[in-house]
């Protein structure tokens, strides 16, 4: 998210059901600027929210990049495949008006989960945050509809034939 615009910009914020029931603002929320790089960085991330701070609500923010030569012109893929991170990107994307979307609603499958130790060596994921755009709006159930719809035939499919990729081509050539 953070080449997708020069500044830096709020993306969006999970929260766990306690956070919620507590009350919050999402300003307050701890912030994540940057994704861990290194052995390091990662490790003191898990330290942070696995030890200090245990709730996982938190509020993501781009890095402030600075202005890359594609900026206004981005198109973004999506359809019922895009799950998860991907609808991330596109619901910021859409939001904050920095490229437009093509292709098909998104699955609507945005929600953080944990592992946990059932006995054995086994273990159950379940979902433990909700996903939120910065202004509220929430994915998951509902997904990300395209700004410009472009839905896949089965045809397209038997002849290998891309119908979104050659609308988001068609689409970044114009701008």
């Amino acid at each position: 998210m953070s080449y997708l615009t020069p500044d830096e910009v709020p993306v969006g914020y999970s929260l766990t059901r306690a956070k919620l029931q507590k009350g919050y603002t999402k300003e307050s929320l701890p912030r994540v600027a940057r994704i861990p790089s290194t052995r390091l960085a990662e490790i003191a991330m898990a330290i942070r929210f696995g030890v200090v701070q245990k709730d996982r609500s938190i509020a993501l923010t781009t890095e402030g990049l600075r202005k890359q030569r594609f900026h206004g012109r981005i198109g973004i893929i999506i359809n019922e495949h895009s799950h998860s991170a991907a609808e991330m990107v596109a619901a910021f994307a859409a939001e904050n008006r920095l490229g437009h979307t093509i292709g098909s609603r998104s699955a609507g499958e945005v929600l953080g989960g944990a592992n946990f130790r059932v006995g054995g060596e086994y273990r159950v994921r379940i979902p433990v945050t909700a996903w939120y755009t910065w202004s509220g709006r929430t994915i998951e159930g509902s997904g990300v509809h395209p700004d410009i719809p472009v839905e896949v035939q089965f045809e397209d499919l038997r002849d290998r034939t891309d119908r979104q990729l050659d609308a988001a081509i068609r689409f970044v050539q114009q701008i």
